[in-house]
This record gives C-alpha cells, structure tokens and sequence, in this order.
C-alpha cells in the first residue's frame, strides 16, 4: 500500500469518526432525560427520577425557515419541541411532572448565537427545573402554612405562586441557581427563594374570581376579612426576607417588597 493510498484511508476513516460523533451529538442534544441525566440527579435524587415517556407536539410560538440545497428560502413551517413525562417520589408520594424544550427552541429561533439572552440547552433545562421547584415551594405555603388561618375551601380558591420582579433573569442566572447547594426538590421552599440575593423573588397570593364565588358567603367574608392575619402569618414566618403580593378582592390587597 503506497503513503498515498495509507493517507487516503486514514482520511476516509477520520470522516467516519467526524460523521459518527456529529450524529452522536445531534442525537443526544434531543434526549435530555440522558444528557443531563447528572442535573436531573441532582435535583431529584439518584435513583429517585426517570422518564416513562415523552412526545413531539407542534409550536406555535416560533417558525422554522427552510431553504433549498442552494441556500435559497423556500418555506416556513411551525416548530416542533419535545416534552419529557419524569416520575419521581416526594415524601413517599409518586408525582409526575414535566420538562420541555421549549423555552430553549424558542430562544434560539428569537436570539443569535452571540447574543447575551441565548439560552445553552442547560441553562434552559435549570429554567424548567425552577419552575418545577417553585411549584413545589407555593404548594408547600398554600396548603402547609396557610393551613394554619384558612380552611380547604377557602385554601382551594387561591393561586399561590412564588414568582420575580424585574423581567426575566438573564441566561447565566441559572448557572449560579443550579450551583445553590438548596436547589433541589427536597429544599424547594419560598424561605429559600426569598432569602437568596440571586434575584428577587416574591410570594403571590391570589384569589381565584370563579373560585372565590362559589364559596360560601361565610367563607367568602372570612377569607377577606383573613388578609390582616394572612400578612401577619407571612412576615411572623420570613421575617426580614417577608416578599409577597396579595389580592383578595378589590380593596383586600397587601404587599411587601
């Protein structure tokens, strides 16, 4: 075999390797449950999590461009993107919850690989994981702390949620929330979201119109009347962290930032 048919070969076979892991690449960027199957540890708990299913849907928030093998436009077509179904346990109770690329296909078709509000695929991943862990954290004031004031009616008939002022944190945020030794669903708590200087993030207290109305009117009084005691309970709790927002009803509002 002459160096020239040698250095041909070996050219050949450095193409194969390229084309391999480039496919190996492409296809693992669209598996996340296994990419980032670490992070998932991390905040599930190894051995506490897995995927039992997954499905394509189609988006109508962003649009493929297509173009021909000349480089020239031809069409559009609306996106696709991945949901992931992960079952894991918490507090010895099965839960379902879901992770999605979305948000992430939606940022890249919005913003240039140079932009400074480009998402990587991991920092979109923390993005899903906070809204899971925030989640947890207002299920935990909605129904173990306010428990304390309110009935299940009158519990049932608000939309607690833990959210943030100031738009939506930049990229590199989450790469400093995934590094928070709390940030896990074992340690998902409003104290933790309020207490850390990362960003700002608040407890929202709403009550629902439809829900409210089809209380009692006893209950509908109480609950009202309950805004004074609900302030109360939350800054008797968080003290010098206390972040909220509550509306009850027109003229039954409080907040503190």
């Amino acid at each position: 075999m002459t160096i020239k048919e040698s250095k041909g070969k070996l050219t050949g076979v450095i193409v194969v390797i390229a084309v391999v892991i480039a496919v190996v690449i492409y296809f693992m960027s669209g598996l996340w449950p296994i990419r980032f199957k670490n992070e998932l540890d991390a905040f599930f708990g190894e051995g506490n999590w897995e995927k039992i299913s997954s499905e394509t849907n189609t988006s109508m928030m962003y649009t493929v461009h297509h173009y021909t093998s000349d480089g020239l436009y031809n069409y559009d077509s609306d996106g696709t993107y991945t949901k992931w179904y992960i079952l894991f346990t918490r507090d010895d109770e099965e839960e379902i919850w879901t992770i999605s690329n979305h948000t992430y296909k939606i940022n890249h078709s919005k913003y240039s690989i140079l932009s400074a509000d480009r998402y990587s695929a991991k920092q979109a991943l923390v993005q899903q994981l906070m809204d899971i862990s925030c989640e947890v954290a207002a299920e935990k004031v909605q129904y173990d702390l306010l428990s304390e004031i309110l009935n299940e009616e009158q519990i049932e008939s608000l939309r607690v949620s833990i959210s943030y002022r100031n738009g939506n944190p930049s990229p590199t945020f989450y790469n400093r929330l995934f590094k928070q030794d709390w940030f896990n669903v074992e340690n998902s708590t409003a104290e933790n979201y309020l207490k850390t200087d990362l960003y700002e993030f608040y407890i929202d207290i709403l009550a629902y119109d439809y829900k409210f109305n089809q209380l009692s009117d006893e209950d509908q009084a109480d609950l009202l009347n309950s805004l004074d005691e609900i302030e109360q309970l939350l800054l008797d709790t968080y003290g010098e962290y206390a972040a909220y927002e509550i509306y009850l009803g027109e003229g039954y509002s409080a907040e503190a930032e």
